[in-house]
């Protein structure tokens, strides 16, 4: 054998190290990390498909509000804000989307 090879024998020896049973604590620590990470993945699709419902919701009935709107003759100004009803239902609009969208945690 010769010095080199004698070297990266011994290095080698050195390096190697004792042979470990795997570590049980670590390995279920990552299995729950993972569970975890696969749980608020579906949780997240869920929430965006929720929203994504909500919002065409949303706009369908806002689109509604302006077409009812346009249907009818022309108010001025004052009389738009006074009698018509089209005030009051964007009002409503905009209460029932902020009761829809509260943040997730309150549900």
């Amino acid at each position: 054998m010769s010095e080199d090879e004698a070297i990266d024998a011994r290095l080698g020896a050195l390096l190697r190290g004792a042979e470990r049973s795997p570590d049980e604590t670590f390995v279920s620590r990552v299995e729950r990390a993972l569970a975890a990470e696969r749980r608020m993945e579906a949780q997240r699709r869920a929430a965006w498909r929720r929203f994504a419902g909500e919002a065409a919701a949303s706009v369908a009935v806002a689109a509604a509000f302006v077409l009812l709107g346009r249907t009818g003759p022309v108010p001025d100004e004052l009389e738009l804000i006074a009698s018509s009803p089209l005030p009051a239902a964007g009002l409503l609009l905009i209460l029932w989307m902020v009761v829809a969208f509260r943040p997730a945690t309150a549900r």
